[in-house]
């Protein structure tokens, strides 16, 4: 016999009361605030070697898709502990989007600054 069976919330038959939603929180946290770092960090680089242009662009947008992402997660944790209270199906669509425009600037930005010295 399932809980279900049983007379239990059917809302919460598939919840796991486990950490998993707050260990992806601060996995989420944790690659939002290294893509910011790393970004500043590479902006930082670009403009003291006297380079500008296509490089900082891009290191600029990679930073500022971390910031995008760190201020997202409050929210998007809220979101989903209530979509996996309810049985809801999940989406994060946005944030990953967020993450890999912002990996990918800065791999292009790299790339570019290397090439150029």
């Amino acid at each position: 016999m399932t809980d279900t069976e049983a007379g239990a919330d059917p809302t919460l038959a598939s919840w796991d009361p486990g950490l998993q939603n707050e260990r992806t929180r601060l996995a989420w946290v944790r690659t939002a605030v290294a893509l910011c770092s790393l970004s500043l960090v590479a902006t930082g680089v670009t403009v003291r070697h006297g380079m500008g242009g296509v490089e900082l662009a891009a290191f600029s947008f990679g930073a500022l898709c971390g910031t995008a992402l760190l201020v997202r997660v409050g929210a998007r944790f809220r979101r989903l502990q209530r979509a996996l209270h309810l049985g809801h199906p999940l989406n994060f669509m946005t944030d990953a989007l967020l993450a890999w425009w912002g990996v990918l600037a800065v791999v292009a930005g790299a790339a570019i600054f290397v090439l150029s010295l």
